[in-house]
This record gives structure tokens, C-alpha cells and sequence, in this order.
């Protein structure tokens, strides 16, 4: 005869089946992990809960934010780093990198950018 504890599923597995269910990728890929964490005493239940939906939500933001930015049709990511400063001699590179660090908010400063306003020119 067998022990009707032997059919049915283990804590674990309901939680793992309601995490697909849910849609959750990110908390079942982080599931063992937490409860290894959990079960050696390095975080309380709580805390436990609360790394598995705040990595799930960062999920989402990012899988959010990727969406609505490949939706905006806004070409690629650029970045300073990539910006070649050979092409526009005149600009200053260091300073151009202080003002991007944006330590003139942290001051209270006023920044002025100045230039032609018609593109062509």
C-alpha cells in the first residue's frame, strides 16, 4: 500500500508549479538558492520573500523597459564611451565626461550649453 504522502506534492514543488503558473521565471530560477540560503539561517522567511519578488519585479522593469525602448524605434544604445571625440576636435573630452558624472547637481550648479540651434550649420 502506498503512503498517501508519497502522491502528494512536496511544499517545494507547489511553490515551484504556482511560480510557472504565475509566471514568475526569475524566482523559480531563484527558488533553491533562497531556500538553501533560508534553511542554513542566513535570511529570515521574510527576507527570503522579499529577494524573491524584487527579483522578479527588476525582471520585469528590465524586460519592460527593453520592450519600450525596442518599440520606440530609437536605433542603438549610444554611450560616451563610444563617441569619437576625433571627429569633434573642438570638444573638450575630460570636461565632457565631469559634466556627464553630473556633479554640478549635487552642487546646486547651473550648466549652460551653448551652440548653433540649426543643425545644418
Amino acid at each position: 500500500m502506498t503512503n498517501a504522502l508519497d502522491t502528494t506534492p512536496s511544499t517545494i514543488d507547489r511553490i515551484r508549479h504556482d511560480l510557472v503558473s504565475l509566471k514568475m521565471p526569475r524566482a523559480l530560477e531563484a527558488l533553491d538558492h533562497i531556500v538553501r540560503r533560508l534553511e542554513q539561517g542566513e535570511i529570515a522567511a521574510l527576507e527570503a520573500m522579499d529577494i524573491l519578488l524584487s527579483d522578479e519585479l527588476t525582471l520585469r522593469e528590465n524586460s519592460r523597459i527593453k520592450t519600450a525602448l525596442r518599440m520606440g524605434r530609437l536605433g542603438t544604445n549610444k554611450t560616451l564611451a563610444g563617441f569619437d571625440f576625433s571627429f569633434q576636435p573642438s570638444l573638450d573630452r575630460d570636461r565632457i565626461f565631469t559634466l556627464a558624472q553630473l556633479g554640478f547637481v549635487a552642487r546646486c550648479e547651473v550648466v549652460h550649453l551653448l551652440g548653433p540651434t540649426d543643425p545644418t550649420t
